[in-house]
This record gives C-alpha cells, structure tokens and sequence, in this order.
C-alpha cells in the first residue's frame, strides 16, 4: 500500500505539473559516478542527476533516471527514450542530460559507462556509446524539438601514456531541430564541482525554471553564471538548430507579475544557506513549480539526503524512482502542495522568523538587485559569501527622502543583523554602496542616499565605527538587469547595505 500511494503521488504531481504546458514532454536523464575504475569515480553526476530530475518535473517533463548504468543499460535508455518520444508524437519536447565522463574520439563523442575499462582509444570505440546513436533515435522519432544537454567532459580516463583522444568533446554535426548544450567549450574540460553538484547542473536547476526566458537565452545565462562562479576557468557552449518562428520557453513564454514574483523568490530562496528562507518560500508560494528542487535543498541544508546508492545500471521511473530514491521518498510521504496556514502548523509558529525578520525576502527588486551586483562581482570574494544578508533601500527619481517601507526595512535590518553583527568581541563593520541611474544628473545625489541610509541606521543604534567609508557607483557602474525584466532606471536609484567580514 505504501508504493501505491507514493506512486498516486507521484503521479498526481505529474499530471498537475503537465497540465500547464500543451505539448507532451519526455526526458531521459543518467548520470554516472560509481566507474568501475577506482580513479574515474567523480562524486557528484548521480546527485546532478537527481537534481535535474526534480527541476524537470517540476516543468511537466515525464523523466525516466538512469543511475550509475553500464554499456547495455545506457543504449536500452536511449532506445526506450526514443520509442517514448516518437509514441509522443510530433509535437512533443525531448530532454536528455547526462553527468560523468565524456571523450572524443576521431571527432565522435563517447559517453562513457560505468563498466568501460579501457586502455586504449580502441577500448572506448568498442564499449561506449556513441552521441551518434542517441541522434539515430531523435530522427526515428521525429518530433519537432530536442534538448540534449552534456554535463560530460570532466577528464579523459585513459592513461596519459596512451590517450589519443582528444580533450573534452566535440562540436555535433547534426543538430537541426535540436539544442545541444555542453557544460564546458569543444576540448575543452568541465569541473566536478567543489560541492554536491557541479557548477553547469547547478547553474542549470537554478534558472530553467524562470518564466518568459527562451531556450538560448537560458542558456546563454547559465553559461555566464558558470564562467563567473568558476573565475572563467570554465566556459559552456551551445549548438542551437532549433526552427520556428516562436520561442521555446521551458517555463512558458508569458509572463506575469505574479510568475515573476515567484521565479524571483525561487532564485533567491535557492541561494540561501538558510532553512528557513526555503520554507518560508513554500509557505508563500505552495504550488510552485519549483516546488520539488525547494524541498531537496531543505533536505540538503538539514541533513536528509543520505548517502547515494551505487548500483551499475539501476533505472529509475515512475513508482520504483519514489520508492528507491531516498529524498523522492521522504518528500512523498506527505502531500506536497500545503497551504501557508499548515506549513505554519507543522513549524509551530504563529508567524515565520524570516517573514518578520526580513520581509524584503520576497520583494523581487531585491532579488533583482542581488543578481545583477553578484554578476559583477568577484565569486570568491568574502563578501560575495555574505550578500544574502544585503539589504538594498529604493529611492523614488531625483529624490533622497527614505520611504516608509524603506524605513520599517532598515529599522528590521539593523536590529536583527546590523547590530548583532557589529556587537561583540568580534565586532563586523558595514558599507553602504549607493547608486543613480543614468537620468539623474547630480552626481552628489547618490553620495547622499548613502548619508541618509547610514544616518538611519546609526539613529537605529548600529555604532557609527562599524561603518566603513561610503562608496557611490554614481552613473558610471549601473547595474545591469540579468534577465528579470525590471525597469533598469529604476534599479539603479538605491543604496546598498553591505556586510563585511
């Protein structure tokens, strides 16, 4: 009884998930880590995998995972991915990822599979897929739109004394009809990445959910957000053959006030290391679509996630994924889509921390503003780590008068962060960076914003020493709108309070 109704659950969250996109979609998604060979294990493509699932069925997709498979496991894969896709029919939208090791040879991509021991180029001929056989499939089917995405490419496996092939992967040939999106430029090699997932899948999750953003420009975007959080080291690349005369959105083209008020809480609330910011985006938004990668990373942050199982050629789909998969499992054990009222409930609380704390955790402008200074911002800068506790005060054209909201704002943000922060044997210090947009021409204007939300704030109690000196961006550094679709003039007319240390 117990998988059947985590199977009804899982079924139920498809369907709703389904439901808000006419076409059909399919996805097929492997990663694999467990190689046989000791030195080509990589400790995160199984949980990039896992992860890609929860973005992807939070989008509609029906996603069969492929963990840790072998030779025969990965080519029954493509083959059953193309019988589902052509069963789909025309319209339908493929979605193939996968996490581990990648080469090329002679111009040909292999993926390789956990069983392959080679030795030789010859070796890899002989016992890795071809990306050529995943393409065969795509044209038997021949639906109108695919997406392959290759988070590959993390080293060559062959010893160095033998290694003929080439670094990294290759360009594809064939692409009319089809996206290809690699984690890393052609020869070049991607990073495992330092944390539980890689920089590219991680970039990836964060954003495809985002409404009213075509396919290329998606993932033009993660490429930037990777290069900048990799200090350039690494660099995806796209090959796009996708026709037609409109644009594929993963979220949906149309967007609204309210779609964007969501997928800005969302990017927010995945960049928080805090628990509790995560829930209180449930709370807010109950049925989100990116609902399933919230509650993942409320598992991650409290410990819930486990270990991962290694098993060569497990495949994952429909009710054995929720029964196998032991974040999957714990989510479905409970209905998903609660109201406000119940996640306060179950917190035993009245109201949540963060909802009083910092109310501005769901003001989209903040998250505006957050993304576009950390996309000019150093990644392993110390105050990178540390702006999620930013605050940004917004000014209305020409003026430097705070406005109410700015004022409840500041007097929350200096008693819950500002003071205790500055407080003690190992007293922080603040900054205030304020700017203008290109429209106001006194210069002198943002120096003043900085004044004015520093005054405040000492008025507030914070002691005037935790200040370092004011800084203005001015006209000359504004802050450019990563994708939101913000009034940009509007953006820039704000100071900025920063902590350091």
């Amino acid at each position: 009884t117990m998988i059947l109704r985590l199977f009804s659950l899982a079924a139920m969250a498809a369907a709703i998930a389904a439901s808000a996109f006419s076409e059909p979609r399919i996805a097929l998604v492997i990663g694999n880590s467990d190689y046989t060979v000791e030195r080509w294990k990589l400790d995160n493509p199984v949980r990039d995998a896992r992860l890609m699932r929860a973005a992807l069925k939070d989008l509609g997709f029906e996603v069969e995972v492929v963990l840790d498979a072998d030779e025969d496991a990965m080519e029954d894969a493509f083959a059953r991915f193309g019988s589902r896709l052509k069963e789909a029919g025309r319209e339908a939208t493929g979605f193939f990822f996968f996490a581990g090791h990648g080469v090329q040879s002679e111009g040909l991509n292999y993926l390789i599979p956990v069983d392959t021991v080679a030795y030789t180029e010859a070796d890899i001929w002989a016992n890795a897929p071809r990306l050529e056989l995943l393409f065969r499939y795509l044209e038997n089917a021949g639906n109108g739109a695919n997406f392959i995405v290759l988070d590959a490419c993390r080293d060559n496996p062959l010893p160095s004394a033998v290694r003929n092939t080439a670094g990294g992967l290759a360009p594809a040939a064939r692409v009319r009809g089809t996206l290809i999106a690699y984690s890393t430029a052609p020869g070049a090699v991607a990073e495992d990445g330092n944390g539980k997932y890689s920089e590219f899948t991680l970039a990836l999750s964060e954003m495809i959910g985002q409404p009213g953003m075509p396919a290329e420009t998606l993932f033009r975007r993660v490429a930037t957000r990777v290069e900048q959080r990799t200090g350039y080291r690494q660099q995806p690349w796209i090959e796009s053959g996708l026709r037609g005369n409109e644009d594929f959105c993963f979220a949906g083209c149309e967007t609204d006030e309210a779609a964007r008020d969501e997928a800005a809480a969302l990017a927010a609330s995945l960049g928080s290391n805090d628990a509790n910011v995560l829930k209180t985006f449930l709370a807010a938004f109950p049925k989100a679509r990116g609902r399933s990668l919230v509650e993942a990373r409320i598992d991650q942050l409290e410990g819930k996630g486990g270990a991962v199982p290694a098993s060569a050629g497990r495949q994952l789909s429909g009710a054995q994924a929720e029964e196998d998969d032991p974040v999957e499992s714990e989510q479905a054990e409970a209905p998903r889509l609660r109201t406000e009222g119940e996640v306060r409930a179950i917190l035993g609380v009245d109201i949540l921390i963060t909802d009083m704390v910092k109310p501005w955790r769901k003001d989209v402008m903040q998250t505006v503003a957050r993304a576009a200074v950390l996309a000019r911002t150093d990644p392993d800068a110390e105050t990178t780590r540390l702006m999620d506790d930013a605050l940004f005060v917004f000014f209305d054209e020409g003026e430097d008068d705070l406005t109410e909201e700015a004022r409840s704002n500041l007097s929350l943000f200096a008693r819950y962060t500002a003071i205790p922060h500055t407080g003690g044997e190992e007293a922080g210090r603040l900054r205030v960076i304020a700017g203008c947009s290109k429209g106001e021409r006194d210069g002198a204007l943002c120096r003043q914003r900085a004044y004015v939300v520093e005054r405040f704030l000492i008025a507030q109690g914070v002691p005037q020493a935790a200040f370092e000196a004011s800084q203005s961006y001015g006209r000359y550094r504004p802050l450019e709108d990563t994708g939101f679709g913000v009034d940009e003039a509007m953006l820039n007319q704000y100071a900025m309070v920063e902590i350091l240390d």
